[in-house]
């Protein structure tokens, strides 16, 4: 009649001990109430002008704040700021600045290289951000940007995050 108390307690030890063992040791992805999206994009002469659905940086963190928040189902509430936003500041926020870069393709063929790539902040934060968190994507465009193949850039984007986030509280 002993054992069952002690078995009980080991195996809330062990389940217990489990649930730290996979938490990131990176302090920087803990805690995290919110996350913050900025964006900027940046097209070189009239490019952004004929990408038919069209990209400007409120349609980018629209779309971008879509995606991360489907990848956070259950996690920190994502939201797209405004620059000066008091927010950002806050030490439960993590602070996402996507940059896209829209340049000619270099084989004068008229086709375009899209390029997106994340940066993250933290004001307060115990550790600095990882390197290479979101590694960067590219793409080559022959006409305008569609949709389904932003969505696709930004889930690849982004899925290092997300993973780092579902393992913190």
């Amino acid at each position: 009649m002993r054992i069952r108390p002690a078995l009980l307690f080991a195996a809330s030890l062990l389940l217990h001990t489990s649930g730290i063992s996979a938490m990131s040791p990176l302090p920087f992805f803990q805690r995290v109430e919110r996350v913050g999206l900025l964006c900027v994009v940046d097209a070189d002469g009239g490019l952004s002008a004929d990408l038919g659905a069209g990209l400007g940086d409120d349609a980018l963190c629209g779309r971008a704040a879509a995606v991360l928040s489907d990848l956070l189902a259950s996690g920190p509430a994502v939201t797209a700021f405004a620059p000066n936003d008091a927010r950002i500041a806050d030490p439960g926020t993590l602070l996402l600045l996507v940059h896209a870069t829209l340049r000619p393709d270099d084989k004068g063929q008229g086709g375009r290289l899209l390029a997106l790539a994340a940066t993250l902040q933290r004001t307060g934060s115990v550790g600095g951000a990882p390197f290479f968190m979101t590694p960067p994507q590219a793409l080559a465009l022959s006409g305008g940007v569609e949709e389904n193949l932003l969505d696709s850039m930004l889930r690849r984007l982004f899925h290092p995050l997300a993973k780092a986030l579902g393992a913190n509280p």
